[in-house]
């Protein structure tokens, strides 16, 4: 069975571990349950809900990650495993302390694969892409002409007309983009831990409030994947984000994306190139696997 994306929308449910299962109840009793086997990560998007310790530690040893939303659906907190990877020493080590230049070409990699990957998308709406595909060309090691919001400018506004502004506040499309975000960035993290990485050493994102820069780093490419979901379906529908719309939205974790030679749905994927990442760290590779558009773009539209 596909791993599942659980979401809590209800307030005042009590979330347990019973026999394997992740199981929920109101005040009247069960109300329903999961098998932990089967879960990628549970979200809460309500206030007022209660979790057990010993369920807590159960997602920690199989690597479920948590994700708390506050207000527009944006993550508040998302919590991770400390331990669980048998090179875990060895592959911190070697991200803190890898050096300025191929700190710098990672993020080269990865700020390209986001443009050249907003482009396809642009491409498959009918839009043009050329301006991309130039500033994608353009990005030079650590991206310090800033490329990416180059490209963000003129992305957003060709993929969704004129008048949008990327605003993390704000409702209807903007709620929409924030909560499938947030269900790939559970999957970014969860790769995160398995690959013994540190989550806080970034690339590029510095915020010192933020506990998942790398995690937002290496999130980036997902994004225009995620975009096209949002991009495709009636945007009147996104002013009340409805249950059947969300799990249509966090549908996309199966998604089977290009990863050079191979592909794999973008649960596994997300761990794959976390774990490239770290080979990148230790110096066992120079090179980053990094997601591209499926050349058809069959999910269905909420």
């Amino acid at each position: 069975m596909p791993e599942q994306i659980v979401e809590i929308t209800t307030p005042g449910l009590h979330l347990a571990k019973e026999r394997g299962f992740l199981q929920i109840r109101d005040k009247d009793g069960l109300i329903g349950q999961v098998s932990l086997d089967d879960i990628l990560a549970v979200i809460v998007s309500v206030q007022g809900c209660s979790i057990s310790t010993v369920l807590m530690d159960q997602f920690s040893q199989r690597n479920i990650m948590l994700v708390v939303c506050g207000k527009n659906f944006l993550p508040s907190s998302l919590i991770l495993p400390v331990a669980g990877y048998g090179r875990q020493f060895q592959v911190m080590r070697a991200q803190v302390n890898l050096s300025e230049p191929r700190r710098k070409r990672a993020w080269q990699k990865i700020v390209r694969a986001k443009i050249r990957n907003q482009a396809d998308l642009l491409t498959h709406a009918g839009k043009n892409s050329r301006q991309l595909v130039r500033l994608m060309e353009m990005v030079k090691s650590g991206d310090p002409e800033n490329c990416e919001a180059q490209a963000a400018r003129v992305y957003w506004q060709r993929l969704f007309g004129n008048d949008f502004r990327r605003d993390h506040q704000a409702i209807g499309l903007n709620a929409a983009l924030n909560y499938i975000y947030a269900v790939i960035r559970a999957c970014v993290a969860r790769g995160v831990s398995a690959a013994g990485l540190h989550p806080s050493f970034s690339l590029c994102h510095k915020n010192p409030q933020n506990p998942l820069n790398l995690v937002d780093d290496l999130v980036e490419p997902f994004r225009p994947i995620a975009d096209y979901l949002v991009w495709q379906s009636d945007a009147s529908r996104f002013q009340d984000l409805s249950p059947a719309i969300k799990a249509s939205l966090s549908a996309i974790t199966t998604l089977v994306l290009p990863l050079r030679e191979e592909a794999s749905p973008l649960s596994l994927a997300a761990v794959k190139v976390c774990r490239s990442f770290a080979s990148y760290c230790l110096g066992e590779a120079d090179e980053l696997l990094l997601p591209a558009l499926p050349a058809t773009l069959d999910i269905s539209a909420p």
